[in-house]
């Protein structure tokens, strides 16, 4: 396998580019590549990348095999924030919401069934 990692930081993008040998015997190993392992691999070298721009798989098996793909990542910015949620106030609960519908106070009285199993003779 060969990999080419070229980080572009004025585009902000990161291209990879990864190439695998034909398997010609059995005993030669499967190969393949999809966006979730060059994301992967991107990772173990550490490189932070977001979104994948181009995608492509990669293959060493069959016929014709596509043994050459180019993938394209959008590079996460460190100065960047994570999004976060809008805080939303709680409010208190009026003694009138909380009542039931039956102005029950004592909890129901609910039995669970056990289930019992016949044991074989």
């Amino acid at each position: 396998m060969k990999k080419n990692i070229e980080i572009d930081k004025e585009k902000g993008t990161v291209t990879v580019e990864v190439s695998v040998s034909k398997r010609n015997y059995v005993r030669e190993p499967l190969i393949s590549f999809r966006t979730k392992d060059i994301a992967l691999l991107l990772e173990n070298e550490g490189v932070n990348v977001g979104v994948c721009i181009k995608s492509d798989t990669i293959y060493n098996d069959g016929r014709s095999p596509q043994t050459q793909g180019v993938w394209v990542f959008k590079l996460k910015s460190s100065n960047s924030k994570p999004i976060l949620k809008p805080d939303t106030p709680i409010q208190a609960k009026s003694s009138q919401e909380t009542s039931s519908l039956t102005n029950v106070h004592e909890p129901a009285k609910i039995k669970s069934k056990t289930k019992t199993s016949k044991k074989r003779k």
